[in-house]
Formats: structure tokens, sequence, C-alpha cells
């Protein structure tokens, strides 16, 4: 039997030492585009933990938190991460908190302070990050600061139901170097907060410094707020 050129098996071409040599340099590129990010991420797993502890309302124990917090900075060495930034800035607050008024409280503030700031300037879409530099700077003593990291707080994610009412309080201590514009966005949170809590917005309107604030607020309310309002609890 005839083996026609189409019926033979296909040729196996070796690629030429230049070809060979890109693949392997490709390979290597790829590789070591990948590595620093899979190092980052296996020094910083085991401390998830931690923030979630946080997050929960718990405190873990002070070791942890400086052992999560140290990860982060050395995961920081291999990749540039805007969230683990922020959230070593606030482990060191934690840290911070639990040690007594002295140098080493204002190094752990400091220390967080620019953590945080370098975390936002990376990645600037984080509004807890943004309410916890505004506490900081608040607590500094720079209020004008202090809102402006709060209105940047509630640019980058309004509907926070964890943040809302705390951007609130705070917000109504600071509401006298506001603008316009960033007073409108606090009375957004009002609305916000009261289609989620009312009770809770209701008591704070009872208090002769904030009720002013929250009925101009409330009266402000949009039909599709009043609509999300009576959807969620049937009422008016």
């Amino acid at each position: 039997m005839n083996i026609t050129r189409s019926d033979a098996a296909p040729v196996r071409h070796r690629p030429s030492p230049a070809a060979a040599a890109a693949a392997g340099l490709l390979g290597c590129l790829l590789l070591a585009l990948g590595l620093p990010q899979l190092i980052a991420g296996v020094l910083t797993a085991d401390s998830q933990d931690v923030l979630w502890e946080l997050a929960a309302g718990r405190t873990p124990d002070r070791t942890e938190i400086e052992r999560a917090a140290d990860s982060r900075e050395s995961a920081g060495r291999w990749e540039e991460s805007a969230e683990r930034e922020t959230e070593r800035g606030i482990l060191l607050v934690r840290q911070a908190d639990a040690t007594p008024p002295g140098p080493e409280h204002d190094r752990l503030i400091a220390a967080a302070g620019e953590a945080i700031a370098h975390g936002l300037s990376l990645g600037p879409v984080q509004p807890y990050g943004w309410a916890v530099l505004a506490a900081l700077r608040e607590k500094a003593g720079d209020r004008t600061g202090a809102v402006q990291a709060l209105r940047l707080s509630m640019l980058s994610g309004a509907f926070d139901p964890d943040l809302m009412l705390w951007r609130i309080d705070m917000g109504l201590r600071l509401i006298g170097l506001m603008e316009p514009e960033t007073e409108a966005l606090l009375r957004g949170q009002v609305r916000k907060a009261w289609v989620m809590a009312p009770d809770k917005i209701a008591r704070l309107a009872q208090t002769p410094k904030a009720g002013p604030f929250v009925s101009h607020a409330l009266e402000e309310l949009s039909e599709s707020e009043v609509a999300d309002y009576v959807r969620r609890f049937g009422r008016k």
C-alpha cells in the first residue's frame, strides 16, 4: 500500500534554539510575576482569622494582632496591596488601643495612620479605611482632615450598614467644618440609616444636638427611599 504525504503521521519540528530560549525566558518571567503574589498570600493566610474576629466585635490576643500586622508588613515587601496595607493600619490601631499612653502608643498610632494613608493611595475605594483615617485625624486634632476623610468614606461607599451610624455620629461632631456638599452626603447617610434602622434614627432625632439635622434629612426622603422602607417594614 502506498502511503501518501497526507496519510503520513505529522512531522514534529524541533524549535530553534532561539525559540526555546525565548519560551524558557517567558516561563521564568511568568513565574517571577506570580511568585511575589503567592508568597504575600501565604504570609498573611494564617492571620486572616484575626481580622474576622475584630469584625465580629471580639478582641483577639495582642500577640495575634501583632503577628497579623507584622505578616502584612512582610507581605508588602513582596507585593503591594491596598487592602493589606489598610488592614495593617487597622491592626496597628488595635495594638495601640492595648498599649498604655506614652511613646510606644504614639508610635503605633503614627504608624497606623501612615499605613492606612498608603493603602488608600494604592486603592482609594475603601470606605472603612477612610473612616478609620477620619477617626485617627480627629483624635490627633486635625478636624479639617477628619472631615475630608469622612467625606471620602461616604463617597467610596455610601450604603454600608456597619458604617452609616458611626459616620453620622462623627459627622455631627464635625458639622461646623463641612462644606454644603459634605453636609448633603451626611443627610443622605441619615436617610439610608433610617431605611435600615428607623428606631435608631428616631432615638437620634430626640437628642437636642441631632434633632434638627435629622428632621431636615428626613424631609428630603425620596419616593424610592420611602418605598424601600415600606418594603422592609410594611408601614409608613
